[in-house]
C-alpha cells in the first residue's frame, strides 16, 4: 500500500482545488478484510455543489486507476452535513496530504461543530455519556 499512497499523494498534489486529504476507514486502521474497500475525505474548500460532485468523481477515478481497483469512496467534507463523520474523519483518519495553511483552520472548525452537536445530544439525552 506504501508505493499506492505515494502514487495517491501525488494525485492530491497535483490539483490545485485538494486542500486536505485523510485516509478513513479500515484502510486507515489496518482493520482489512479480503472485502476492504479505500475510503478517503478531501476537503476542497469549495461551496459549488456542481463543481464538487465533479472533483469528487475526477479524484475517485484517478485514485480507482492507482489503486487498481474500483472500490474506492471518496467523500468531500465541504459537504458533508454529519458532525460525527467529519470529527471521525480528521482525529480517527491518517492525514495523507496537507496543504497548508488548511488544516489549522479546518480541523479546529470541525472539532467545533462536533463538541457543540454532541453538548445539544447529550442535553436532550439522544446518546449516552
Amino acid at each position: 500500500m506504501d508505493d499506492k499512497l505515494e502514487g495517491i499523494k501525488q494525485i492530491f498534489q497535483a490539483d490545485e482545488k485538494v486542500k486536505l486529504a485523510y485516509l478513513i476507514g479500515s484502510q486507515a486502521t489496518s482493520d482489512t478484510g479480503p472485502l476492504s474497500d479505500y475510503d478517503f475525505a478531501i476537503y476542497l474548500d469549495e461551496r459549488d455543489t456542481k463543481k464538487i460532485f465533479e472533483k469528487r468523481v475526477e479524484i475517485q477515478d484517478k485514485i480507482a486507476r492507482v489503486l487498481k481497483t474500483n472500490s474506492v469512496d471518496v467523500s468531500v467534507l465541504d459537504e458533508v452535513e454529519e458532525p460525527e463523520f467529519k470529527y471521525s474523519a480528521i482525529t480517527q483518519g491518517k492525514l495523507i496530504f496537507e496543504r497548508e495553511p488548511y488544516k489549522i483552520i479546518v480541523e479546529p472548525r470541525i472539532m467545533n461543530e462536533y463538541f457543540d452537536f454532541r453538548s445539544s445530544l447529550l442535553k436532550y439525552n439522544l446518546t449516552s455519556q
